[in-house]
């Protein structure tokens, strides 16, 4: 009885294999058949194969020039000094070689800008110009304090699309910078003032104080021990494309000093 059994499911898995190849034997005949002419005889009427969707992951180049502004707030100079006559707030230039992947970008890029501390009094951490200690009367940029610096960077961006045009961007990433041109003061010791009120006691008589200048009156570099400083990035903003090859950022971070900026690029 069971080799009956056995013998008859052996014998209707051949016959179906037999049945089930003969039937696609023949369909893929008459498929072949059917398909060698398109409807009506007519070889024009065949169809065109469609064109290949474009490949997001390719590599592009571009190029970018940017625009910043450059801060540093007068509180977070005097964490650091008794007393700043005022902060820093100046523009600079950059350009970019960029390789975008994705919604990967990577930025090579150079940076200059003037650095332009406020012109006045300024008091050195620890020092008490009631009691003797010299104040520094710093030089603004028209009195011949060019200080600048030159900086070589790359950073790393990621993109989230908001919507088609819109992404949210964030970066980091870092350099070098090449401090350019010099800070000048005049040396002075205060008569009747004190921290927290030193004008115009701290302030030289050509500049309309009473401070009794010292080193003749002459201006000062300061002497920048390191003029090769590193640079490190952290950035945030939105990236717009009105077109797919051109973009537009605005942004803001650390690029070792705070900033704000706009920025653009353009993709080959």
């Amino acid at each position: 009885m069971r080799f009956r059994f056995a013998q008859l499911c052996v014998t209707v898995a051949i016959c179906t294999t037999g049945l089930t190849g003969s039937a696609f034997a023949q369909a893929a005949l008459d498929d072949s058949s059917s398909s060698t002419a398109p409807a009506g005889g007519d070889p024009a009427a065949t169809p065109a194969p469609e064109a290949a969707a474009p490949d997001k992951d390719a590599v592009e180049w571009g190029v970018g020039l940017r625009l910043r502004n450059v801060r540093i707030p007068q509180a977070e100079l005097e964490l650091f000094l008794e007393r700043a006559a005022g902060g820093s707030s100046n523009f600079g230039i950059g350009v970019d070689a960029i390789r975008r992947r994705g919604t990967v970008e990577l930025h090579m890029g150079i940076e200059y800008e003037h650095i332009s501390p406020g012109e006045g009094v300024w008091i050195e951490s620890g020092k008490n110009v009631a009691a003797g200690d010299e104040a520094d009367y710093v030089l603004g940029p028209d009195r011949g304090s060019n200080l600048g610096w030159l900086t070589f960077e790359f950073t790393f961006f990621n993109h989230v699309q908001i919507n088609k045009p819109l992404s949210f961007r964030y970066g980091f990433g870092g350099g070098i910078g090449i401090i350019t041109g010099a800070l000048k003061r005049i040396d002075v010791l205060c008569n009747g003032a004190t921290n927290d009120n030193p004008e115009p006691g701290c302030v030289p008589p050509a500049f309309g104080g009473n401070a009794t200048e010292t080193q003749g009156g002459a201006p000062v570099k300061y002497d920048l021990k390191t003029p090769i400083f590193p640079v490190i990035n952290m950035i945030a903003g939105l990236q717009y494309k009105p077109v797919p090859k051109a973009t537009v950022n605005f942004e803001l971070g650390i690029r070792t000093l705070f900033f704000i900026g706009l920025s653009g690029a353009y993709f080959f």
